[in-house]
């Protein structure tokens, strides 16, 4: 099973963007439970301030943002915990260490394996993580790109 093009790489856009997002996710969060009592998004200090951790929570909650952000980070997350190490180098050195500027032919060497197992590692990768994220379903035919 393949993924579409499209969806595999939108899938490694957001690997790469792991880290950060993660990061505006926090501070996301971060500047909503530190916002003072606005309730209606007008800037302006509402005057009904009896529940305003209900309010925070709310927007917490319904805040579009957040919620993809956060669908996103705990995909990832869930693949990356099931992850043996290799496979674990494997997304370290690819998406998230362009310092060193492997290509593919390079983590094979590194992770000690031919660069058609990096491939087929990836696109398994990959497959999970769109799984986890909505983008295709387990029994899904997936057209190859």
């Amino acid at each position: 099973m393949k993924l579409r093009r499209d969806i595999k790489l939108y899938i490694e856009a957001e690997l790469r963007d792991y880290h950060q997002t993660k990061q505006d996710l926090l501070e996301a969060k971060h500047d909503i439970i530190l916002e003072g009592y606005t309730i209606d998004g007008s800037g302006i200090r509402g005057t009904n301030i009896s529940r305003p951790t209900e309010a925070k929570t709310v927007q917490l909650i319904t805040n579009k943002r957040i919620r993809r952000m956060q669908q996103v980070v705990d995909a990832i997350d869930k693949v990356l915990r099931m992850l043996p190490d290799e496979k674990y180098r494997l997304i370290e050195l690819r998406y998230w260490q362009e310092k060193q500027g492997l290509n593919d032919e390079g983590i094979a060497q590194e992770l000690n394996c031919d660069r058609r197992t990096v491939y087929r590692w990836v696109d398994g990768i990959m497959l999970a993580i769109a799984i986890e994220m909505g983008e295709c379903h387990k029994g899904a035919t997936i057209v190859g790109a």
